[in-house]
This record gives structure tokens, sequence and C-alpha cells, in this order.
């Protein structure tokens, strides 16, 4: 046992993100519907050989390519087990419970989730407010200080990845804090002592991330993986007793919403007016406002950064049955407000300096975009559709995706499309064979031209009548009441004078039947000929067999011999006429 837990221990100080990253594919699963690509702000997903892959130097964990992937094709891959192992050993451990639980599962059950985590076999239960606390007092300090010419918070690590990856030349900005969930931990270890292990519990996949390369949080789960834990030890929190938690929060249970950090600011009193406040959530918004720093129109300010939009409330890990979005604002507020008084705070040093991780990208120049573009039939810059299904912006965005690596040609939906309309286009006019589609009507829905011929109607005049207008549609309606197909039955239709080799297919998907009708007339007509020469054949044979039959006869009579073998031999002449038949 006590080696299991040490090898428990070890995986989780491993720095996992060396070997893999948080975010696995299930490849089975997914059906390259591109969904994941167009949610993925900075394009961090790679479309290779019909494979799909999360770029991990590229990724900055917001969750959405989890959250909006309808086939659940993503999922988390960091050691739960470990985390396990941890509460159920002998070492102390400590839950740094993110704030946002309120809204994950109801301010009326904030004791019985600190009672169900100690069931769990956690030693110790706080909230992560406890640092948020001294973060708050940090940024005051940077604001009174006034040295620097915006100010972003640092609380989230998926906007921090996103500037040290894509815009190194701002990280400067980023307020040289730890996050709340670190300064929570150094001080959960300088309070317990140094060998005590920190696991942190929340709504965010890019805190796990963190949890393992920051240096005070030994784990991080979510709180979705939490609810796992909880039913597979058949825990109820809703049946557990109300237990309180083992250091009091302040009013900076506020952080988790949408300009939560700014009120708990604005709550103390010695924050001045030097600069303006600003909260951002969203990626797509922060990218923006980066935007606007990079150009000079943004100055002087402080900015929230959430990049879940509402703020942590709105993380990708809640669990599904939480507090809705539009409600969970009010429910942290009243929490927070709920504070009787704030706890008493021993000074910490919490500073932390975060480091540029620019990203080396290869651009392609005009030239090759170009040609790039070309191959997927837009040679003009006016044939360039920007209509994002192939989950890029912009045409020219897919093109250089495609040049790094990161995408396929086919990616392309409406060159596709094009293609696919184009070749069904020829094989349906080149086909001999008749083709027609229909309901479960019969209303004819797409038809060949050789069935057009044969008909002898245009494709618009077609398009508005029903096949047994035409002819007999007896298997056709078999096919959509059977729901089986019919493969190469020999059908006539005397009206057209032709004889079809008819195979009627059910598209269930698109509520059809296609029949593929292959006229084999000549082939029938050139049988029965050939049948009727081979008759003709058994009948001379028959004659001449007679007429021998009669003359030996007359022979045998003579001489006395039989006429046995004389029949044998020309019987074996007739059933050698008729053999292939």
């Amino acid at each position: 046992m006590i080696f299991l837990l040490l090898l428990y221990f070890l995986l989780l100080r491993c720095n996992w993100g060396d070997f893999m990253g948080l975010i696995a594919v299930k490849k089975a699963n997914c059906k390259n519907c591109y969904r994941c690509l167009k949610n993925c702000s900075v394009k961090s997903i790679r479309y290779k050989d019909e494979k799909v892959d999360i770029i991990d130097n590229q990724c900055i964990l917001c969750g959405r390519c989890i959250i909006t992937c309808e086939q659940k094709a993503k999922s988390l891959t960091n050691d739960v087990e470990a985390i396990k192992a941890l509460a159920i050993g002998e070492e102390r451990t400590v839950v740094s419970l993110a704030p946002s639980f309120i809204t994950a599962y109801g301010t009326e059950n904030a004791g019985r989730v600190a009672a169900a985590l100690r069931s769990l076999g956690f030693d110790y239960i706080e909230e992560t407010s406890i640092g948020a606390r001294y973060v708050t007092d940090e940024y005051a300090n940077l604001i009174e200080l006034g040295e620097m010419s915006n100010i972003l918070s640092s609380c989230c690590p998926t906007v921090n990845m996103l500037v040290q990856k894509y815009y190194p030349d701002l990280v400067s900005l980023i307020a040289p804090v730890l996050s709340p969930m670190q300064a929570h931990g150094k001080l959960i270890k300088e309070n317990y002592g140094m060998d005590t292990r920190v696991v942190f519990i929340g709504p965010c996949v890019s805190k796990l991330d963190e949890a393992k390369n920051g240096g005070y949080i030994d784990g991080a789960i979510t709180f979705r993986q939490l609810d796992d834990l909880l039913n597979e030890k058949n825990i109820s929190i809703l049946k557990m007793p109300s237990e309180t938690f083992d250091r009091h929060s302040g009013y900076s249970r506020i952080y988790p919403i949408e300009n939560g950090i700014l009120y708990d600011l604005k709550n103390r009193d010695h924050v001045g007016d030097r600069y303006d406040f600003i909260s951002v959530s969203g990626i797509d918004n922060i990218k923006q406002m980066l935007a606007d720093i990079r150009s000079g129109r943004l100055n002087h300010s402080f900015i929230e950064v959430n990049a879940c939009t509402g703020g942590c409330v709105g993380g990708p890990m809640m669990p599904e049955k939480s507090t809705p979005l539009y409600r969970s604002k009010n429910k942290v507020m009243d929490y927070a407000g709920d504070t009787l008084e704030e706890p008493e705070y021993s000074p910490i040093d919490i500073s932390y300096y975060y480091k540029q991780a620019g990203l080396i990208t290869d651009i392609p120049g005009e030239e090759t975009i170009r040609k790039i573009l070309t191959q997927i039939g837009k040679p003009t810059k006016e044939q360039e559709l920007n209509c994002g299904s192939c989950g890029y912006p912009t045409c020219r965005d897919k093109a250089i995706a495609v040049y790094q690596g990161k995408a396929e040609l086919y990616m392309c939906m409406p060159y596709m499309n094009d293609i696919s309309q184009t070749l069904s286009n020829v094989v349906l006019g080149a086909s001999p064979n008749f083709i027609v589609a229909v309901d479960g009507d019969m209303k004819i829905k797409e038809i060949n031209a050789s069935a057009l011929k044969l008909f002898r109607v245009s494709r618009t005049e077609a398009l508005k009548h029903f096949l047994f207008e035409y002819i007999d549609t007896t298997d056709f309606l078999k096919v959509f009441d059977e729901k089986e197909n019919i493969y190469n039955k020999k059908v006539s239709y005397d009206n057209f004078g032709v004889v079809t080799d008819q195979t009627i297919i059910y598209v269930k998907e698109h509520g059809l039947a296609v029949g593929v009708l292959m006229d084999i007339t000549e082939k029938v007509e050139a049988a029965e000929n050939m049948y009727n020469l081979r008759m003709e054949s058994v009948e001379m044979a028959q004659k001449v067999i007679d007429k021998q039959m009669t003359v030996a006869q007359e022979i045998a009579s003579l001489l006395g011999e039989t006429t046995a073998e004389t029949k044998v031999t020309l019987n074996k002449l007739k059933n050698l006429i008729l053999k292939d038949r």
C-alpha cells in the first residue's frame, strides 16, 4: 500500500507536460465536423491525414474544445487516481476550493460540500478566496505605485498563457503576482507545514496545468471530476451533514464573477484613481483588448481579464446541473456579502514574474499563399469566401494553416461541395444507367439524363412529378416499407420497351430510395435469339434422329443388328446442342 501511494505521489509530481497534453482526442468519436476548431480562439488543433490532435505547445487550455464537442471526443488526462491516493494517504492534505463552488453546488450546501470532501479523506478544507485577498492587496499596491502603463490581472492562467504565447511583447503588463490558487497554496504550506499536500478543486482546465507547474499546488481536479469521485464512493452532497471550513474566507469570495476583482479592489480603502478599471471576459474580447493596447488605444487601465464569459462561474468544467450563468452573479455576490468581518492575514510574499513563451511560427509568402488558395479554386482574392466553415476566419488563415501542416486542403467546405457536385453531375450525366431518387411519397427528387431520355421529359418537368406516373413503383415502395435494399432484380417495363437489372438502395439519413436501373434489353434479346437458334438446332437434330432411326431400323432388319447404338449417338448430338442453355 505504501509503495502504491509513493508511486502515485511521484506520478503526481511529474511534469506531464513533457510527455502529453491535458486534452486527449478519442479518434473513434471524432467526426471531423470542425466544431472544436471553430470554437478555438488560437487554432491550436491540427487536422492531418484524417486525424485530429491538440497542438499542446499552442493550446491555452480554455476548455472550449471539450464542452463544444457533441461527440465527446475530447477529454482530460490529468491523473485523478493520484489525487485519490493523496486523499487517503498518511500525509496531511488540504483542499483549496475555488469560490465558484457556490454556483456549482448552491449556497445552502456550502457546509455539506466541506463534509463531503472530508469523507473522501482530505484533512482540511479551505476556500481559495483566502489567497485571493492577498492578491487583491498586491493589485492595490501596484495601482498605488502607478509604475505600469497598464495592469492585467494574473488570476486566469488561460489568459496568462494567451499573452505569454501570442502577445509576448505584452507579458510585462501581467501583474507580477501569483494567482489566488498559488498564493493560497503557499499560505497553506507555511501555515500547516511544507510537507502538506495541497489539492485545488475548481471549474477550470488551465488550472490543472498551473497546478503541476506552479510549485505550491500538488494536484488539481475539476468540479466534474469531483462529482465522479463522489459518485464512485456513493457520497451524496445533499445527504451530508453541514460542517464548517477550516479557515474563514472574506469578501474576496467575489472573485469568480465578472467585475469580481474590481469589486474587491474598490472595497479596499487605499485604492486610488490613477487607473481606469476595466473588466473583459471571453478570449476573443481579450484579443481585441490586447490589440488595442498594442496600438496605443488603451492606456492607464487596470484590466480584470477572464477567459470564460461571465468569469470563473462560466468555467468549462462546472457541473452540468450547476446554477445557470445568468443567476450565478447574484449567488456569488450574496455569498461574499454575507461575510461579517475579514479574517486576520499575516504578511506573505506572493510576487511572481511571468515569462515570455512566444511561439515561432513559419508564415509563408504571398506567392505560396496564393498557390495554396488556387488549389482549392480560389486563384483570385475575389473568390475568397471567408465563410469560416473550415474553422478558420478567412481563406488566407486556412491557407497558412495548410502550409504549417495544421490543416488539409479538403477542409474547404464550399470547394469540396463544388467537387462533389461536379463529380455527381458527371457520374449522373455520363452513366448509361437510369438513375432516379424518390422520397416516401414517390416524388422524384433527383434524376439523371438517361432516365430523362427514357421518360421523354425535361429535368424541370420530372422534378414536379411522381415516379409512379412513369413506371411501376412496387419495388420502391417495398424498400421504404421494409427498410431493406433490393439488388439485381430483373424487371421489364413494357411501356418503354426495356428490361432492366434493378437495384434500389434505401438512404435512411435523407429519407430517399435511389434506384439504379441497368438497361439489359439488348442482352436479354441476344439471349433469346441464342435460345431460339439452339431450339431450331434441336428441332433439326430431332428430325435427323427420327429419319436416321427409320433408316437404321430398315438396315437393321436387313442386317439383324440393333439400333440402340445409333440412337445413343444421335441423342448425344442433341444434348450437346442443348448443353449451354
